[in-house]
């Protein structure tokens, strides 16, 4: 048994492999349905997870359109998101992993101490102990490429749009050494194309740019 949640990774990209514009500029590569999906997705989760630089960069509410208990969770070692962020509005349950701050602040706002420097599987662990068993996260780039690197992901989605990109902006995760075989499933769909990915290869095999 995991003593951490089960986590899913979900991403898009366009054809040239970026998942943002440049300068990490917010740009939508899903298509209508494959936003649906990501809906869904969102709603079997107990929780989704974000890096602090798609908050700047997008300031994502990170709702759920069914599961009102779902948790917003943000990774923000040094606590620096200020309340002008829609996750930081304390008007429903939201985590904060970090390394300053631990304790309840507001009515539906947790800051949760896991170690300094920042420890990415304590922060795992904190999670399932506060009942977080289904874990969806949504990027960004690093924080998706420390997930992949720890072994921290059970399923991975990435959504390839019907879109190419200027140079500059954030990709998807990379590898140091050639991988094969790694396509687990695809299925096609308006405006794009699903790929099911095995995570389990990327450990030790990340390339940090």
């Amino acid at each position: 048994m995991l003593n951490r949640p089960h986590t899913v990774l979900n991403m898009a990209q366009s054809l040239n492999g970026y998942i943002s514009g440049p300068s990490g500029k917010r740009v939508v590569i899903s298509s209508p349905e494959d936003m649906e999906r990501v809906m869904k997705l969102r709603d079997s989760c107990d929780g989704i997870l974000v890096g602090k630089n798609t908050v700047r960069n997008d300031n994502p509410a990170l709702l759920s359109r069914e599961n009102g208990n779902s948790a917003r969770i943000v990774i923000d070692p040094e606590v620096n998101l200020g309340t002008e962020f829609k996750i930081m509005d304390d008007s429903r349950k939201t985590i904060v992993l970090n390394s300053n701050k631990e304790g309840r602040y507001g009515i539906n706002t947790e800051f949760i101490h896991c170690g300094k420097p920042f420890d990415l599987m304590l922060a795992m662990e904190q999670l399932k102990t506060r009942g977080i068993s289904r874990l969806l996260v949504e990027g960004g780039e690093y924080t998706a490429t420390k997930m992949l690197e720890n072994d921290l992901i059970d399923e991975y989605y990435l959504f390839v749009g019907d879109i190419i990109l200027p140079e500059g902006g954030q990709k998807t995760p990379s590898a140091q050494k050639e991988m094969r075989n790694v396509i687990l499933d695809v299925s096609m769909m308006k405006g794009g194309i699903l790929l099911k990915i095995d995570p389990h290869n990327f450990r030790g095999n990340i390339d940090e740019k």
